[in-house]
């Protein structure tokens, strides 16, 4: 149960403003920087999991690791949102891309740190990753379309409060690891 519950939280973090990050980027003037945001996604993807999973290989227990940078990256989405409803129709391109992709960049890691903590507790459980596993992620599908669900029906898919609602779910996923 609790994997399922990590798996949950970790892709609905994700759902809550993957799909309708367009649509509030749009709507504040920035439409023609949206797909930076995606963009930046795929360039952090390829250096911060290697960075954050030498530092759990070698110093902090991966789950710990998994608590930290939900920790860190939920507080920055959490600021980029609270920059964002500040800011209203006159956000400037450059202070929320930068929070965004610090966000990012703590939060993408946390996908393969989410794997390795459920594989280790499944051996150690003596269970088999290959059948065990799977039932399990389904959940986090199952949590990015609740939250994208859960966004769309409250009106967040265009402002910013998808970054709080993210945030939201990042913190607590965090307190959960520990």
């Amino acid at each position: 149960l609790r994997l399922t519950v990590m798996n949950f939280l970790q892709f609905a973090v994700w759902g809550s403003y993957l799909t309708c990050i367009g649509n509030f980027l749009g709507r504040v003037g920035l439409g023609d920087q949206i797909s930076w945001f995606y963009v930046v996604q795929g360039i952090v993807s390829i250096f911060m999991p290697a960075i954050i999973g030498a530092i759990a290989d070698k110093f902090v227990q991966p789950q710990r690791m998994l608590g930290i940078s939900h920790l860190i990256a939920g507080a920055l989405m959490l600021f980029a949102g609270m920059y964002a409803r500040q800011m209203g129709q006159t956000i400037e391109f450059a202070p929320l891309f930068a929070i965004y992709t610090l966000s990012v960049a703590f939060y993408m890691p946390t996908i393969a740190l989410s794997y390795s903590v459920a594989y280790s507790v499944l051996e150690s459980r003596g269970e088999d990753t290959v059948t065990a596993f799977p039932p399990i992620r389904v959940w986090g599908t199952v949590g990015f379309i609740c939250s994208m669900l859960a966004c769309d029906f409250a009106g967040f898919q265009h402002n910013a409060m998808q970054f709080v609602q993210s945030a939201a779910l990042s913190l607590i996923l965090g307190l959960y690891c520990f």
